[in-house]
């Protein structure tokens, strides 16, 4: 008996392989690493500023109401009290960093709208083909919320304004003055109840001290809610195209 073959009719064929070659493809895992990675960097430039800022008005004001060295302490004995508060500070600074990423993956790819999704219906761009990069054109073309690096490049001026909302309030609320904000409870609270157990001399103007924390935390919060990562005056133009170069190389 001789064996039929059976061929694929082109007319199915064809419309299958134009399809295939004029989808386009997600931002994908590797991609949205690296992406919020490199918003994280940026984000955390800018906010190492107020942190900077608070360590600052710690080392001039925190003793402020208090005699003077070395009636109440010893110059060495300031130095020691203001070191710890710089190192609290510093371990704030490196917990508020490591939280940076994970806020920000979740402003572009979980939070609502989401950048993931299909991005063929409508039709912008056209895949490039492996080892090319999308174009600037094409993140100028992908004009609706999807999956795929041009869309999130067209929308960067939005996901910015998402991710600072996000951020300004985040940062605002763990630099409260309040005693059940981060900062405090978890880094110069902590380091205030050391020095006071450490000085006992200090201990009579507790009060005092937790009102200088308090004040001083009060004012960079105000700082953080006025200004934090405002365009032209603390993010950089220049940032914006690094981030949607590294965005367009991935397929």
């Amino acid at each position: 008996m001789r064996l039929i073959q059976q061929h694929r009719p082109w007319s199915l064929v064809v419309p299958f392989l134009l399809l295939l070659l004029s989808s386009t493809h997600a931002c994908e895992r590797a991609c949205q690493f690296n992406v919020s990675h490199a918003f994280a960097d940026k984000y955390q430039l800018l906010s190492a500023h107020y942190f900077t800022l608070l360590d600052t008005r710690i080392q001039a004001s925190f003793l402020y109401g208090l005699p003077p060295t070395p009636t109440l302490m010893t110059q060495q004995q300031a130095d020691r009290t203001l070191s710890r508060l710089s190192s609290a500070v510093t371990r704030a600074k490196n917990s508020w960093d490591l939280s940076l990423f994970r806020t920000i993956f979740d402003t572009i790819f979980v939070d609502e709208p989401k950048f993931k999704g299909d991005c063929n219906e409508p039709h912008r761009v056209v895949q490039p083909p492996l080892g090319v990069n999308w174009t600037m054109s094409d993140c100028h073309s992908m004009d609706y919320i999807c999956g795929n690096p041009p869309s999130i490049c067209h929308f960067m001026p939005m996901i910015k304004t998402r991710i600072v909302r996000k951020l300004k309030e985040q940062l605002a609320g763990k630099l409260n003055g309040g005693q059940d904000a981060d900062v405090y409870v978890n880094f110069l609270g902590p380091a205030l109840q050391t020095i006071l157990q450490s000085q006992p001399t200090l201990r009579e103007y507790t009060a005092r001290l937790h009102g200088n924390l308090n004040e001083i935390l009060e004012g960079i919060k105000a700082d953080v809610e006025a200004g934090f990562a405002e365009e032209d005056r603390e993010w950089q133009r220049r940032w914006d195209l690094e981030i949607k170069t590294l965005l367009l190389s991935y397929p």
